[in-house]
């Protein structure tokens, strides 16, 4: 991990290569997004909290032997409401043609390893990259207006009750074989070998009013259908809050 002079923070995981399964996230904490992170707005902090499931009109991606996870991540947000309406249908094209979206997320990926401050870019080498590079990819696009931040696992759940989120986390092995219901963390994965960094799209959460940690969140993954329930999976919240080096993003229009 390398803390640079401008406040920038980069970490760049090994991964443990699994066929099918890549990954593919690298850390890049810049500290003037301090000043975007919803933890600073008490008003967005004390919403009331609801069950969401926004709608993601894609279809869920695979992004193959490729380290893409941050493209696959930020192209699912544009295809989910309520950014699909507002700016992902007029980019996206045919929610449906894998093909094509998929070519779209390995572009936002390919544009976002040349600005992220990593060595290398793709093509040739794959060298995984970061969310923030992907949001300020779109930025300059003008496809969104901007991001904003959270850090907290109540912040979290307070992006989630106006859309998706871009999460990127630590992945660890265990977290590689969900249950039958799709959780990630029902096992001891504390235990089990870091096997990367890992950007997935957050698309819902169940509030349990009784003990807010233990609320699910509901994940769409870039592995094809045939992975967990259909391509998405589900985390406890009191998970989150066991994590390090996570972050999180939300598009702002």
């Amino acid at each position: 991990m390398a803390l640079l002079e401008n406040g920038e923070l980069y970490r760049k995981y090994d991964e443990d290569v699994h066929p099918d399964m890549r990954l593919g996230r690298n850390l890049w904490l810049d500290a003037r997004s301090l000043a975007y992170m919803v933890e600073n707005n008490p008003a967005a902090m004390t919403k009331p909290l609801a069950d969401q499931h926004w709608t993601r009109e894609l279809d869920i991606l695979d992004q193959g032997d490729l380290g893409s996870c941050t493209g696959n991540a930020g192209t699912g947000a544009l295809g989910t409401q309520p950014f699909y309406d507002a700016v992902g249908r007029s980019v996206l094209g045919d929610v449906h043609d894998a093909i094509e979206a998929e070519k779209f997320a390995v572009a936002l990926y390919s544009d976002a390893t040349v600005i992220d401050g990593y060595p290398g870019s793709y093509p040739p080498e794959d060298t995984g990259s970061s969310g923030l590079a992907i949001c300020k990819i779109l930025r300059s696009r003008g496809t969104i207006a901007g991001y904003r931040w959270a850090r907290s696992p109540y912040g979290l759940l307070q992006l989630l009750q106006d859309g998706p989120v871009l999460q990127g986390m630590p992945w660890y092995e265990a977290f590689f074989t969900p249950d039958a219901q799709g959780f990630i963390d029902s096992g001891p994965w504390e235990s089990s070998d870091l096997a990367g960094g890992h950007e997935i799209e957050a698309v819902g959460c169940e509030i349990d009013t009784a003990d807010v940690f233990n609320s699910v969140i509901i994940y769409a993954n870039s592995w094809g259908t045939g992975w967990a329930d259909n391509g998405y999976f589900r985390m406890r919240l009191h998970t989150y809050e066991k994590l390090s080096n996570v972050d999180l993003k939300q598009y702002t229009l």
